[in-house]
């Protein structure tokens, strides 16, 4: 995956966490996993932090969030993906 995938794919990211809980800060530290290195996982990882900071928590979320984990709908193999990028919730068809 190219870098400015992989940079659009955290800010994607920071969407799908904003608004969540720990189900979706979950999800999203995940998704975090699968940049390309140590300083960018850590990056993205605080601006789930923060985004999660600000934004109030909704169960509607949490349940969404729980379920793409339970279902491991957001692997790094399937962000690599449109399917699997959608599958996850941080793109659209």
């Amino acid at each position: 995956m190219t870098k400015p995938l992989l940079r659009l794919l955290c800010v994607l990211t920071l969407t799908l966490a904003a608004g969540c809980g720990d189900a979706c800060l979950t999800l999203a530290q995940q998704i975090c996993n699968c940049q390309p290195d140590q300083p960018s996982v850590d990056a993205c990882n605080q601006r789930a932090q923060t985004a999660e900071g600000i934004f109030p928590v909704q169960s509607k979320d949490e349940k969404l969030c729980q379920g793409l984990l339970d279902n491991h709908a957001c692997d790094c193999q399937k962000l690599n993906t449109t399917e699997g990028r959608v599958g996850c919730g941080i793109a659209y068809q």
